[in-house]
């Protein structure tokens, strides 16, 4: 199982499934099989007791693992990356953008919120020619409020970590083997969508 697992991830075989199926899904749905616009945040995650690097996001108080993502604007993953949880978002996100690219999707916009910001941010907007729109929340509003079409991410952080026992918090020993955790349940909620959908066509 496991020299199938590493083929699979040498060969590229989960982001060619998933862009496959995310297109597929998007054009049964209405929409353009291309996406124009993006959604970029990250969930820092804690470790279990396994070896592998670490690090402490000071902001959210968690040790562990941060999990950086861009996903489509109905929330399917376009790109991830896995560092320790000290990493800045902004210094992750061109890596991230810089792999959606090499996958094959070129995106227009992208939304984030407020930490993506300074030059790191800007020159991985410039290298790919994306429109970088913050969305923020309202300084008055009060209880929750969802961000418009960012929520979206935020769905896909609560459904990777509340349906998949794997990702319920980080327990692999490398970023590569979490980042294939993502990839493989993000695979596996795209051919769900794919087969609902068929389902209410039928």
């Amino acid at each position: 199982m496991r020299t199938w697992h590493d083929r699979f991830r040498a060969d590229g075989l989960w982001s060619d499934l998933a862009a496959l199926l995310t297109r597929a899904v998007r054009q049964k749905r209405g929409r353009a099989p291309e996406p124009s616009t993006g959604i970029l945040d990250s969930q820092s995650v804690a470790c279990g007791s396994q070896a592998g690097p670490r690090g402490t996001d000071g902001g959210k108080k968690v040790r562990g693992i941060k999990r950086h993502m861009l996903t489509c604007s109905l929330g399917f993953v376009l790109a991830s990356l896995v560092t320790a949880a000290n990493v800045h978002d902004a210094q992750a996100a061109g890596m991230r953008l810089d792999r959606a690219a090499q996958d094959g999707w070129h995106l227009e916009r992208i939304k984030v919120d407020g930490i993506y910001i300074g030059p790191r941010m800007r020159a991985a907007a410039e290298r790919h020619d994306l429109d970088v729109q913050v969305t923020t929340r309202e300084r008055d509003a009060k209880g929750f409020k969802p961000l418009s079409l960012r929520w979206r991410i935020e769905g896909t952080f609560g459904t990777q970590s509340n349906r998949y026992r794997r990702l319920t918090r980080n327990l692999e020993q490398s970023p590569m083997a979490a980042d294939d955790a993502i990839n493989i349940a993000n695979c596996r909620r795209l051919m769900r969508a794919y087969h609902r959908t068929e389902r209410c066509q039928t």
